[in-house]
């Protein structure tokens, strides 16, 4: 982890750094709600065959922004 230069031993600064969410993502965009929950986008997909195999292809984004719904709820604030 850059921001910690390796040093996983200090969890408050590992924790800090993984709050900013400043990474890529399989996923596309994301960011961490207050509760540490990812808020991040849905995508409707869709398998096509393709030679021997299939790749997905995304055909629509379900949800933006989709956040846990509990997280007012959460005392991590």
């Amino acid at each position: 982890m850059v921001a910690t230069k390796g040093d996983l031993s200090d969890k408050e600064a590992v924790r800090k750094a993984m709050e900013k969410a400043d990474f890529e993502s399989v996923r596309g965009k994301f960011r961490f709600g207050t509760n540490h929950i990812p808020i991040q986008n849905f995508y409707l997909q869709e398998a096509i065959k393709d030679g021997d195999g299939y790749v997905l292809k995304t055909v629509a984004t379900i949800v933006e922004d989709s956040q846990d719904r509990f997280h007012e709820q959460c005392p991590m604030k």
